[in-house]
């Protein structure tokens, strides 16, 4: 196995035994080839886990035509979130990435992404060891986006949880000339603190300097108070514009759904930090191809929406595109003749139209009281 079909193999979900996946990966291209498990465990260590870093920045990269980005008041919107994730239990990596729970045995890494809300792409994606910071990455990624060719400047609006506030990566912030809104714990600030409910502009005490802050405070429907400090100083946003555009960062727990209870990211398929990393980013490098296709299926459904007169929307079932790319991604990528590869692009997104869900407003489900067990949901079933 070259270093093409090895990269297209590691794209292609291995969520089985390795064994297996590889006899099925031969099988399905119509290989009569055998490769054992021990083989491709010392093929995949000759690949630098940088090479798929680089795949999944061109996603990236070639994702954006600025003309049809979609954007919040001439802004792109993009929020930054941080998640735990459970590495193989195996000694080397505890020692690399560092563990959690009771004695910090279980390892762990911390992986976090920056992702274009409106867009939904995947803009930046990292993983590192289980005690770094979430405001580390935080201004990791804040670098790699003004580095980006589509980043606008004067018209980036990043949206931060309350694990993020701090003095420092208000300043680049500002220094860069991106634009924020950030929920903020109580303590953050003496000056915050001792504010009632409303929307005021104070500048907050920083050594020598002072930094120049718009504070809103508002109550949630639950009656939380909840506390969120922007650059953003025009009037024309009001409170409830700032509790709206708090509330749209809600798609990047969703796009954490998809990356790990249907991509399964901690399913990985070795047991070396450099494995771990591979996958990290074959996953990210998934997660944007899959959102490319859902993106052109979901038009196509709309568009065909409209002549009908349904009681519901309807959309693309996410689950269900998992599995048809598990099956057709990487067989249609690897075929040489453009007509037949087009065809075959053109059959995917024929089954993922095939297959919808009804979009039903403003339904909501009561939260379980009692703590679950199991790693997947039953409404989460494996593509395999």
């Amino acid at each position: 196995m070259g270093f093409k079909k090895l990269v297209y193999f590691m794209l292609s979900m291995v969520k089985e035994s390795t064994q297996n996946a590889l006899e099925r990966y031969f099988a399905m291209n119509g290989e009569d080839a055998f490769m054992t498990q021990q083989a491709f465990s010392l093929a995949r260590q000759k690949i630098k886990w940088e090479a798929f870093r680089e795949m999944f920045q061109f996603t990236v990269a070639t994702h954006y035509n600025i003309n049809e980005m979609l954007r919040w008041n001439g802004y792109r919107l993009s929020a930054v979130d941080g998640s735990k994730l459970a590495l193989p239990n195996d000694k080397p990596l505890l020692a690399y990435f560092g563990g959690r729970g009771a004695n910090k045995g279980s390892p762990t890494a911390q992986g976090s992404i920056l992702y274009d809300i409106l867009n939904d792409v995947v803009m930046d994606a990292l993983i590192d060891p289980a005690k770094t910071g979430e405001q580390t990455q935080g201004r990791e990624h804040i670098k790699h986006l003004q580095g980006l060719e589509s980043f606008e400047g004067g018209k980036e609006l990043v949206i931060f949880d309350r694990g993020y506030a701090s003095r420092e990566l208000i300043h680049g912030l500002t220094d860069k000339k991106i634009d924020y809104l950030m929920r903020v714990r109580t303590k953050f600030s003496k000056e915050i603190d001792a504010l009632g409910l409303g929307d005021r502009l104070i500048e907050l005490e920083d050594g020598k300097k002072r930094l120049p802050v718009r504070v809103i405070k508002l109550t949630l429907d639950s009656g939380e108070i909840e506390t969120l400090i922007t650059s953003l100083a025009d009037k024309k946003y009001g409170v409830e514009d700032f509790k709206q555009l708090y509330f749209k960062r809600w798609p990047i727990e969703t796009k954490y759904d998809v990356i790990k209870k249907k991509l399964e990211i901690e399913n990985f398929s070795g047991k070396l930090a450099d494995n771990i990393r591979q996958d990290f980013y074959a996953t990210m490098t998934l997660a944007n191809i899959a959102a490319d296709f859902y993106r052109e299926a979901q038009a196509d459904v709309e568009a065909e929406q409209e002549r009908k007169e349904n009681k519901y929307q309807y959309q693309v079932n996410v689950n269900h595109e998992i599995g048809v790319l598990k099956d057709r991604l990487v067989k249609t990528l690897i075929e040489d003749d453009d007509k037949k590869r087009g065809a075959m692009f053109d059959e995917i997104l024929y089954l993922l139209r095939k297959r919808l869900i009804p979009i039903r407003p403003n339904r909501s489900l009561l939260r379980a009281t009692f703590p679950r067990k199991v790693k997947f949901h039953h409404n989460h079933k494996s593509n395999c």
